[in-house]
């Protein structure tokens, strides 16, 4: 897919310098445009995704992808997988540390979905949730790399680390986020 232009929509900063990042060595160019955005009330990243890429294309017209992600902590039933965001804006990190207390295991895993629209508004979902679970850290720890930029990387500690993914070098939080078979992990149609 090289020389490709895409937009991405988010508002997001830290999502889209690590699109960038990812997708530089495929030769696709992205290009940050900030949309308001209806997100639907549901447990599926992919639908979200799915959802704000129609609505982004009928604004846009071009080819164009979204991302959304979910943050799921195990003995809460997934909790608050895709509404992590109003969590974090209610809770805070520490808020999260001091909820894992009363779990037992603390276990939680992110998943994601990207969706693209193409030229003619046709979307191809790429989801992961398939990704190694970790636990929720006792108390946050954001580390000092430049690409700590979400508060759940302050709290989550990646299986077989000894801290935050926030506070991991930059090569081993690469090593956990590894794409797999594309840039955004497993396609579906």
């Amino acid at each position: 897919m090289p020389g490709i232009k895409v937009a991405m929509c988010t508002g997001n900063l830290g999502k889209f310098r690590t699109a960038q990042e990812h997708l530089a060595p495929w030769g696709i160019e992205v290009e940050q445009v900030a949309l308001e955005l209806d997100e639907i009330q549901t447990t599926s990243v992919a639908e979200i995704a799915q959802h704000k890429a129609r609505q982004a294309f009928a604004i846009l017209g071009r080819p164009l992808f979204v991302e959304d992600s979910g943050f799921y902590i195990e003995e809460f039933g997934g909790w608050p997988g895709p509404m992590v965001k109003q969590a974090l804006e209610a809770f805070g990190p520490g808020g999260f540390t001091h909820l894992a207390d009363l779990t037992e295991k603390r276990t939680c895993r992110f998943a994601s979905a990207a969706v693209y629209a193409d030229a003619r508004g046709e979307l191809r979902t790429f989801a992961d949730d398939s990704r190694q679970p970790g636990s929720l850290a006792s108390a946050p720890d954001r580390g000092d790399g430049p690409r700590s930029w979400s508060d759940l990387w302050s709290i989550f500690v990646p299986e077989g680390a000894t801290s935050t993914l926030a506070a991991l070098p930059a090569a081993e939080q690469e090593q956990v986020f590894a794409c797999r078979e594309s840039p955004w992990g497993r396609g579906t149609a």
